[in-house]
Formats: structure tokens, sequence, C-alpha cells
């Protein structure tokens, strides 16, 4: 499985679709409940604070791979992106992506 933060923006969206559609199991992480109309069939959805290690660690169990976006907004409050990225670590993930932007 492949889980997608940030699912609902530019980015995490159509990623979810590209790989939904390659046919890979995809988990995609928002901060919203509901994905919103035109949400990918097939995609687990669950909502998440990725700015907090314990969040992304429950989001990220069970993944091999990890799509991680850190927006300044999202982790000026939340916690250094290398404890996050050890929680991703303790949850199982085995590659992750970083995409930050003024973090």
């Amino acid at each position: 499985m492949i889980t997608v933060t940030g699912a609902t923006g530019n980015i995490g969206r159509t990623l979810v679709e590209l790989l939904a559609g390659a046919g890979e199991k995809v988990r995609a992480v928002s901060r919203r409940a509901d994905p919103g109309a035109g949400a990918t069939d097939g995609v687990e959805w669950v909502r998440a604070d990725i700015g907090a290690a314990e969040g992304l660690r429950s989001a990220a169990d069970g993944a091999r791979a990890l799509f991680l976006l850190l927006a300044g907004e999202l982790n000026s409050r939340g916690e250094d992106p290398a404890v996050l990225v050890g929680a991703a670590r303790d949850a199982g993930v085995e590659r992750i992506v970083l995409v930050s932007s003024q973090a």
C-alpha cells in the first residue's frame, strides 16, 4: 500500500488518482473527513493530523511507501520533519517521498 498525505490538494489528489489508476492500493490522508466530490473509487480515505508523529504513524501503518507533503502552514506548528520521518519508519514504511514548502 502507498499512503499519500495532502490527498485533497493539488499534488496529492492527482497522485492518488494516478496511483489508483495504475492498480496500486492507496490510502489517502487529509485533514478533512470527507474527500469531497470526485473522490477516486477504491481508495481508502482517512483523516489525520500528520503534523503530529502519532497521527502520521497511524496513517502510515501497513504502508510500504509514503508520499509526505509538508507545507509551511501545516508544519509551522507541527513536529520536526525528522521526527515525522522516524514515525513513518516505525510504522514500517520503506520508502518516503518528501515534498516540502517553506518547511
